[in-house]
């Protein structure tokens, strides 16, 4: 499948794939979410999320989320540039973002807290097929980059270009200095990106790599999680004073985020069928590409606060805001429910 058509039939067929979603699941809500006595209404909350494998906590959580008492409203935003302004805005209650923006949010001083995990690893450096590198051959890379500079596309900004610019770095190589680092900000757009043959490395996210992979362009050179920052990815963001005013809702949220979780880490057969309703990729793409990814509610203190130090070192930011983000992470919840180990 070329990217394009791909890129435009899940554009166009946005709304109507969402609605055979929503069919699909309420076929089996008697037997796969199982209900109890009706919950107290706590009232609704509005996510937004862009798409990737990672966002599939949104879809499954959307359906679980009445047996909580909550209504969920999710919007799909192209970027999570747009997610965050949005929440600056008070447009959404909650974000999907990945701990680079949080990181962000705390040096700028946004107000944002993280409430909750969502997903690990989703996160690919894939080398075009021309190069010739096995994977994980960092000289064979580095002598290719000796002969001359090699053009690397990456979404700007985004936890894939800072994990991957961290893994070169602890890799002997500066990414800034010794490659061509061009936006390409779109991650739809990433495969068409290698197949051109004007680029040669792609820091990518899923299920754009697997397909790069697949299509026999691209190979998965290294899984960016052998940093400090580990495999940490997306997770779910408030602003603090929406917090405070909103817990039982929040609590509500988590429970439902909770119970996704486990739905789609229980049955990798069950989750495929429900993603491919979304990706309209082959079955053996998706395949591969949901094992890149873990769905996990738990906080990554640790790990974010060393991503934190990384972003600084890489000039994702200005400052080392390290010592912040714990302040900026919110286990209150997930221990009431007992989740947060």
């Amino acid at each position: 499948m070329q990217i394009s058509n791909w890129t435009s039939s899940w554009s166009r067929g946005a709304a109507l794939r969402g609605i055979a979603l929503a069919a699909g699941l309420g076929l089996g809500a008697a037997s796969s979410f199982a209900q109890g006595a009706k919950p107290a209404d706590v009232g609704s909350v509005t996510i937004g999320w862009t798409k990737t494998t990672a966002g599939m906590s949104v879809v499954i959580a959307e359906r679980l989320a009445a047996k909580h008492g909550l209504k969920i409203e999710s919007v799909n935003f192209n970027n999570a540039v747009d997610v965050t302004t949005a929440m600056v805005n008070g447009q959404l209650d909650v974000g999907l973002l990945t701990s680079a923006h949080l990181v962000r949010a705390v040096e700028t001083n946004l107000g944002f807290v993280q409430i909750a995990g969502n997903s690990r690893g989703n996160v690919t450096i894939i080398t075009a097929k021309k190069l010739g590198l096995e994977p994980g051959d960092w000289k064979g890379l580095q002598a290719a980059t000796d002969k001359k500079k090699l053009r690397i596309a990456s979404s700007r900004g985004s936890i894939n270009e800072l994990l991957s610019m961290a893994t070169f770095a602890q890799s002997g190589m500066n990414v800034e200095r010794d490659f061509e680092l061009t936006n390409v900000a779109n991650f739809a757009q990433h495969a068409q990106a290698l197949r051109s043959g004007e680029f040669d490395v792609v820091f990518s996210t899923e299920p754009g790599g697997s397909l790069m992979v697949a299509e026999g362009i691209g190979t998965l050179f290294q899984k960016p999680d052998i940093t400090p920052a580990g495999s940490v990815h997306t997770i779910y963001t408030v602003k603090r004073e929406w917090l405070e005013k909103n817990r039982p809702k929040a609590k509500a949220l988590i429970a439902t985020l909770i119970e996704a979780a486990a739905w789609l880490n229980e049955d990798a057969a069950r989750t495929q069928a429900e993603a491919q309703k979304i990706f309209p990729v082959k079955p053996d793409v998706l395949a591969a590409s949901l094992k890149l990814n873990r769905w996990d509610v738990r906080l990554a203190v640790p790990e974010t606060m060393a991503l934190a130090k990384i972003a600084a070192e890489q000039k994702f930011a200005k400052t080392d805001v390290s010592a912040q983000i714990p302040a900026a992470m919110d286990d209150s919840l997930l221990k009431e429910l007992g989740a947060d180990k």
